[in-house]
């Protein structure tokens, strides 16, 4: 039975004499007793005993909100001077007027009237407990479920950006919400771990609810307006309610736009299509969320955000160390602030950023993300640029072939630019050069029949140009036009390169003598 009274043995000795005396005689029998428990949990915000009857559980926090109410308008200093000291040199009087009307509606007055709560949440940052968040007119504030003593606050208007991104290694679905003031965390060990100079809200529940799951809305001029929700409710329209309440741009990773390879640990909201990878930074465990704003480092605090247009440039914006193995790396280079805004990228040498042990399964689906988003990296705002475009795929290269496939071809296909095809000579321009080029025989025999034996060649391999079709190849039908592909080369093909250059660092006068002998 002690444990059931537990609130109540505990204020027992601190009460006036009389009134433990009294409240001590009222607890002959145990139901008095267990009313008595469950009256000093009901005034100081605490959850019903364990042995309290069903009916209360339906009515408890309702009835529990309204009390508090009413306690909060009550006079409570109204006799408060009349038990104080007073003061020596008798100014008590103009001290305690100046001072008071600070001290007690400060509070209130910077958090501003409450609009929604949701109740005993986990949460990893700014404090790591479970409490209830409720959204304010001017801030977001973190109290005790028991107690209800304030454990934290963050100023409302400090949030840029919220994310919903779905928990990875959790035995049942779970969401996690990460609310950021800043797209950097602070550096270093902060000099007020209460107030930091960029704070994160990082919190998470369950997407199916196992207890009853209770939020509290509240209006203008009303009471309080709690709604319970049964066992097994889903908590997603709870939270974006939330986050329409905190009025931020809010960003969601889909598989639209990135799907992980690899389908990780334990049960998943979005099971078979996650949108990150999981990686380490440093010693610390997390994911990477691919989105088409940018690439997200969550779950684990501090959390970071790289939009696309602060990575650096095309070439260093995102890069993959690695890659022959299980395991790679990938590295996020940020532009540097206040520098580069003269369009030179050398100067800029960015800040790096490396996460490591990312599945090397992993690396097509990143490779194909940078594919897409990398015409925005490194761009500022006022750059116009074709949002959403994939330049690649809209503007495939075109390659004339001419029979078998050569190495050469395939190197030079990358390298063509569309300005060459500005010099392309036309079939009338050959038929010209070609008459007049014949016309002037007086230079010599020899180099007329050379230029002859040019021109022909070149009309033969036009009219073969002709009668070719142009053929577009596409880079997800062909792998050696991706990015970081290597033709395979044959055995035969390798020896007859080997063979090419070692003749040619040799000299080629024995072969020839050689091949006389042979004959």
């Amino acid at each position: 039975m002690a444990s059931e009274t537990e609130y109540l043995r505990a204020i027992l000795p601190s009460l006036p004499t009389g009134i433990a005396a009294k409240l001590r005689s009222l607890c002959a029998t145990p139901a008095t007793e267990s009313a008595l428990e469950n009256l000093v949990r009901f005034i100081c915000g605490a959850q019903h005993s364990p042995e309290a009857p069903k009916d209360f559980h339906g009515e408890w926090f309702e009835k529990q909100l309204t009390t508090r109410n009413l306690l909060k308008g009550m006079n409570w200093t109204s006799n408060s001077s009349e038990n104080k000291r007073p003061r020596e040199d008798g100014t008590e009087n103009e001290s305690e007027s100046s001072k008071r009307p600070r001290i007690s509606p400060a509070p209130l007055a910077a958090d501003g009237n409450p609009i929604y709560t949701l109740h005993s949440i986990s949460t990893t940052s700014p404090i790591r407990k479970k409490v209830d968040i409720t959204i304010c007119e001017n801030s977001i504030t973190f109290t005790n479920p028991s107690t209800r003593a304030s454990e934290a606050s963050v100023p409302r208007a400090s949030i840029r950006r919220a994310f919903l991104v779905p928990t990875r290694g959790k035995s049942k679905p779970h969401w996690t919400v990460i609310l950021l003031s800043s797209d950097t965390p602070d550096r270093g060990r902060p000099a007020n771990p209460a107030t930091p100079e960029n704070p994160q809200i990082i919190f998470g529940l369950d997407a199916t609810s196992a207890p009853a799951f209770t939020v509290t809305t509240y209006k203008s001029g009303s009471e309080p307006t709690p709604e319970v929700s049964p066992k097994g409710s889903t908590t997603l329209p709870f939270i974006c309610t939330f986050l329409i309440h905190l009025g931020v741009a809010l960003f969601e990773p889909t598989a639209d736009v990135f799907k992980s390879a690899c389908a990780g640990i334990g049960n998943n909201v979005m099971a078979g299509s996650i949108p990150g990878v999981e990686a380490y930074r440093a010693a610390k465990s997390g994911s990477l969320w691919f989105m088409k704003e940018g690439i997200l480092w969550g779950e684990s605090k501090p959390c970071e955000f790289w939009p696309v247009r602060s990575l650096i440039n095309k070439r260093e914006g995102v890069r993959i160390i690695g890659g022959s193995g299980r395991t790679c790396s990938v590295v996020l280079t940020r532009k540097t602030e206040g520098k580069g805004t003269d369009g030179d990228d050398e100067e800029d040498m960015g800040e790096e950023t490396e996460f490591g042990m990312v599945d090397a399964r992993e690396q097509e689906g990143i490779d194909q993300w940078v594919k897409k988003h990398r015409h925005l990296f490194g761009k500022t705002e006022g750059d116009s640029t074709d949002e959403g475009v994939d330049v690649e795929p809209m503007q495939p290269k075109k390659i004339k072939q001419f029979g078998p496939v050569t190495i050469n071809q395939l190197a030079t296909a990358d390298d063509e630019d569309d300005e060459d095809h500005d010099f392309a000579v036309d079939s009338d321009s050959e038929s010209d050069g070609g008459s007049a080029s014949s016309s002037s025989d007086g230079d010599g025999a020899g180099g007329s029949g050379g230029s002859d034996e040019e021109e022909g060649g070149e009309a033969s391999e036009g009219s073969d140009e002709d009668g070719e079709e142009e053929e577009e190849l596409k880079p997800e039908h062909h792998p050696l036009l991706r990015p970081g592909a290597m033709p395979k080369m044959s055995r035969a093909a390798m020896d007859m390169v080997v063979g090419m250059v070692e003749d040619d660092m040799m000299g080629g006068e024995d072969d020839d003598e050689e091949d006389e002998l042979d004959d």
